[in-house]
């Protein structure tokens, strides 16, 4: 009995010695006599993932000859990112979303901002040592109440603006070592082709026209306007962790596509622009956004929206 006691013995701590060696990812005997055992060797993770809802208010009460009026605005907002980060091949996605309005007691809420964004960008390494790569982007941007345009009526997915481009360049992205900034720059020029989107909603070109029962808009235009032009586009993220609860955080992205004739004048292209800019500090904010739209098939006139909101914001 003994001598097989003795074998299993020898033969379990044969097992073990054998399953630390082929484990790279397992603790490592390093010295059998002192059995000192080192920290496992930390992998790089290729996939990043964030989430960042916000919400705010404001509540005013006026005074005014005899007459008092309340009212509350409210803003809520969220960012989310997808991305994975490999060689050759990377991906990166992004969702903002935007929704602001106006309560007063004696009429129905008034929007006061309205911004749905989603993209997703699929890229793959060319040069390396460059930080050359060739993007393919794919961006929708809509608004998901009713609201109004010059005088046209918008609504979810009316109209809805699409484009798909093509474009050769540049990412460079820097971390501090200990984790307390990042910084990421992204810049190309490519070819994109545009759709936009409508139903109800009259494009700039077709409002001359009355739009009616008797006078449908499908036969003033077609449900989808296709383009195509050239795409510039640039993309700056920096985070900066000031403390251990206390952080700041910029992101803009600039997209202009131009269109036919774009030459001949400016105007026959498209900007669309976000700037975000925030601090925080434990679950409390101070955010800024500035979105500015100019297309010609949504509004002969530039569109620009400002806010600064002071609220709860929670980063997952």
């Amino acid at each position: 009995m003994k001598k097989y006691c003795l074998f299993f013995i020898a033969l379990s701590y044969f097992t073990a010695g054998r399953s630390f060696a082929q484990d790279s990812t397992s603790v490592k005997l390093v010295d059998s006599a002192t059995a000192t055992i080192t920290a496992p060797v930390e992998t790089k993770h290729l996939w990043h993932f964030s989430l960042s809802p916000s919400l705010g208010f404001t509540f005013q009460s006026i005074s005014k000859d005899g007459e008092e009026n309340q009212d509350l605005l409210w803003l809520g907002q969220l960012q989310a990112k997808l991305g994975y980060e490999g060689e050759p091949f990377q991906f990166n996605s992004s969702l903002f979303l935007q929704y602001g309005a106006q309560v007063t007691r004696d009429a129905y809420p008034k929007k006061t901002q309205d911004n749905f964004l989603l993209s997703l960008v699929p890229s793959v390494t060319l040069s390396k040592n460059a930080g050359l790569r060739l993007f393919f982007e794919v961006t929708g941007e809509t608004e998901m109440g009713k609201g109004m345009v010059d005088s046209a009526v918008t609504s979810f997915l009316d109209p809805l603006f699409l484009y798909e481009t093509l474009f050769l360049g540049h990412k460079t992205h820097v971390s501090a070592d200990d984790g307390s900034s990042e910084f990421e720059l992204v810049f190309g020029i490519g070819y994109a082709f545009q759709q936009t989107r409508t139903k109800n909603f009259p494009l700039v070109q077709h409002r001359q026209f009355v739009v009616g029962e008797g006078n449908p808009l499908q036969n003033v235009q077609d449900q989808f306007t296709v383009e195509n032009g050239y795409s510039i586009i640039l993309q700056i993220d920096y985070t900066k962790h000031i403390g251990d609860n206390f952080s700041f955080k910029t992101s803009i992205k600039s997209v202009t596509l131009t269109k036919e004739n774009f030459i001949q004048s400016l105007k026959n292209s498209r900007n669309g622009t976000l700037l975000l800019a925030g601090l925080q500090w434990r679950f409390l904010s101070i955010d800024y956004t500035m979105h500015m739209l100019y297309d010609r098939n949504i509004s002969a006139r530039r569109q620009l929206e400002q806010t600064m909101v002071f609220g709860v914001k929670f980063d997952i």
